[in-house]
């Protein structure tokens, strides 16, 4: 993960990366909110023997921010969405609520990975925010489009290729936060995460069954990709 030449010292380096984090935190009002703390280089535990503070400074130290309001599993499958950066959450992150972003930051995280996403939403506020913050902001695309869409998916209609069903949803994206006024990226945006496990859905059999899996799932990326 760290390559040599990002050393000022010959000496060899060395690395410990802890496990997953998962803390489960209570509100005030006793709202169930699990944080999965997830560090693509190093998080827990990390020691590079002579490395660079810049090379420190580029991490990724992430948060990936899934905050359903329930005190348990029951009735997870029955929420009605789980976009959980648009402006009806902002009672979870925002500054007049529970203020999750600013949360994040005094961890030390200096990024946020996210999941659901309703490209009817608007997201201004919630990049504004983690800008803010001093967060970087990782979202992804959701299910929808790939196979959660009935009719029209690209898994049942498309044959894996989702060009047709993601350019419409990501142009929404864009004209609801994503793009500034000037029509650049917001400052915030530092990833889109195309597909979430995508061996586990396009599809499902990508890693259990014959060569044809890996390609199909190859196809449905890649066009999504193109229709970004």
């Amino acid at each position: 993960w760290l390559k040599p030449n990002l050393l000022s010292s010959p000496r060899p380096y060395q690395f410990s990366v802890g496990p997953t984090a998962v803390m489960a935190m209570r509100s005030p009002r006793s709202m169930l909110c699990s944080i999965t703390l997830w560090m693509v280089a190093a998080q827990a535990v990390f020691t590079a023997a002579g490395a660079t503070s810049a090379a420190r400074a580029s991490l990724i130290r992430g948060v990936s921010y899934g905050p359903v309001p329930l005190k348990s599993i029951d009735g997870a499958s029955s929420l009605p969405a789980d976009d959980w950066f648009c402006d009806e959450a902002t009672a979870m992150w925002g500054p007049a609520g529970r203020r999750d972003l600013r949360v994040m930051r005094q961890m030390g995280a200096n990024m946020v990975r996210l999941y659901g996403n309703n490209p009817a939403n608007d997201h201004t506020n919630f990049l504004d925010e983690a800008w803010q913050e001093g967060l970087s902001v990782a979202p992804g695309m959701s299910d929808y489009p790939y196979y959660q869409m009935v009719p029209g998916s690209c898994l049942q209609e498309t044959d894996f290729n989702c060009f047709s069903q993601v350019k419409p949803l990501y142009l929404q994206n864009l004209h609801n936060g994503f793009l500034t006024m000037d029509k650049k990226y917001h400052p915030a945006l530092k990833y889109m995460n195309i597909l979430n496990e995508p061996d586990l859905k396009m599809p499902s059999t990508t890693d259990t069954g014959g060569p044809d899996g890996p390609k199909q799932m190859a196809r449905a990326l890649i066009s999504a990709f193109d229709a970004m």
